[in-house]
């Protein structure tokens, strides 16, 4: 046993293996052993079972090593569905080992990939956030939102990102003139100017209204179709003016 076990065991631990419902390549990869271990153990007699792999293997299984060496199945059976599953685990393992040799693999992978998307879900950093500050108004983005004549604005906390830091304010939007790249609800960050290029986003105001529109020059233009431009021709000039850069949203 000092320098390791011949393989009149390795019978004995693939049963135990087997009677646990486990794959022997997925029990390999768990306990950190190249994935041929099992298959040498098979077509080479001569072979030699390292005692720490013994235990890795009696420790991943939650049996004892005497289970292995004095070959009591029973005791096996028995411990590996002991009280140490939840009920649920054990319904689990009892639907797992009537299913076909095929079906067990299926079953596996299938776990396997959702273990893995959790695992990554966990592994996502939480992001910083920071403060800015808010419109209690809606801009809008359709036939205008009149805006209160006093500051209404408080601060939310936002994801801390480049844009974010960009800008000096968020509105909230309402309508759907804007769509399909901004939707009614949706929180924009804006960067305070009073000019924008051709072609750009920008927060306006007209006659005390509000509005989300991209920049046509002499007129305001909605993504959507459905809703006509603005002229600028229809109003007065001093009572037009740009209040920010769309930069991005929430």
């Amino acid at each position: 046993m000092k320098d390791g076990v011949f393989m009149e065991f390795s019978d004995k631990i693939l049963n135990c293996i087997k009677d646990c419902g486990i794959q022997p390549s997925v029990l390999a990869r768990e306990i950190g052993i190249d994935k041929s271990t099992f298959s040498k153990w098979k077509s080479k007699p001569t072979s030699k079972l390292d005692l720490d792999i013994l235990v890795k293997i009696a420790s991943y299984l939650n049996i004892s090593i005497d289970n292995i060496i004095l070959d009591k199945p029973n005791d096996i059976s028995s411990k590996s569905e002991s009280s140490d599953l939840s009920c649920d685990e054990a319904e689990l393992l009892k639907y797992y080992k009537q299913l076909p040799e095929n079906e067990k693999n299926r079953l596996i992978g299938r776990a396997e990939a959702i273990a893995d998307m959790y695992a990554e879900a966990d592994s996502e950093p939480v992001p910083s956030m920071i403060v800015i500050k808010h419109s209690m108004y809606k801009v809008s983005a359709g036939t205008g939102e009149r805006l209160s004549d006093s500051d209404d604005w408080d601060e939310i906390e936002i994801p801390d990102t480049p844009e974010a830091r960009r800008a000096d304010f968020c509105l909230t939007i309402y309508g759907n003139s804007m769509e399909p790249v901004y939707y009614d609800g949706d929180i924009v960050l804006v960067k305070q100017q009073n000019a924008v290029e051709r072609g750009q986003i920008g927060i306006f105001i007209i006659e005390g209204s509000g509005y989300i529109k991209k920049f046509g020059g002499d007129r305001l233009i909605s993504l959507n179709d459905q809703y006509d431009d603005i002229m600028f021709s229809d109003y007065d000039p001093d009572d037009i003016r740009c209040s920010g850069l769309v930069i991005g949203r929430v």
